[in-house]
């Protein structure tokens, strides 16, 4: 398992209050020496497959957006959904549209339309 002093993606995978946990995911990520450590582990434990599909996204786009080589649990079949998953579970098409036109491709081709600030923190 990844470096135990911050939260890597196999822990938020676990955890009990998920959006609070990526947001401190991210900011360790963002503050970490070695990121890579933080996203080497396949997160599959204790969520539902729409949560290990976001992590496998996140954790491909956090690589390259830093350069790294994305670990390759990321390309699993596995973390692929079936059928598209939009924010906020919106059923508007006009937003729906929007979101498959401005997320990031290492969600879109998991059919996760978060748009393209999905992992910002303000």
């Amino acid at each position: 398992m990844g470096k135990v002093g911050n939260l890597n993606l196999a822990r938020v995978a676990s955890s009990d209050n998920m959006k609070l946990s990526i947001g401190q995911f991210l900011d360790d990520f963002r503050g970490a020496t070695n990121k890579y450590i933080l996203i080497e582990d396949e997160p599959t434990e204790g969520t539902n497959t729409v949560t290990l599909c976001l992590l496998a996204s996140i954790a491909h786009k956090l690589a390259n957006d830093s350069g790294l080589e994305p670990p390759q649990w990321v390309f699993r079949p596995a973390y692929i959904l079936p059928l598209p998953v939009f924010a906020h579970n919106t059923k508007n098409t006009e937003y729906q549209k929007y979101l498959v036109e401005t997320s990031p491709p290492e969600f879109a081709q998991r059919n996760i339309f978060y748009g393209a600030n999905v992992i910002s923190r303000v």
